[in-house]
């Protein structure tokens, strides 16, 4: 599990102003994104979960560090803070 910042960098659609693009969400990844798959995100703190429609493409650094996600409407900048067992024996 990854904790990561995703942000929404485009949407596909009429070309109508679209007010969740440049969004952020903040949460934990459970598994890296699948094509073909919907990406799961639980958001953080209220523990919500966002499911994407299915995954086009997946693009990374070669560290790894920031992927980018196509989905079916949309486009997401995933930036990983670190690794949810990090953080939790960081928080103790």
């Amino acid at each position: 599990m990854l904790a990561v910042l995703a942000t929404k960098i485009r949407t596909s659609g009429d070309g109508s102003l679209n007010a969740t693009v440049g969004k952020a969400y903040n949460g934990f990844l459970i598994s890296e994104p699948v094509v073909g798959r919907g990406m799961v995100l639980f958001r953080d703190p209220n523990g919500r979960r966002m499911v994407t429609t299915p995954v086009r493409r997946v693009l990374t650094t070669a560290e790894r560090e920031l992927l980018y996600v196509e989905t079916e409407n949309s486009v997401y900048r995933i930036s990983v803070i670190g690794d949810y067992a990090e953080q939790a024996s960081a928080a103790i």
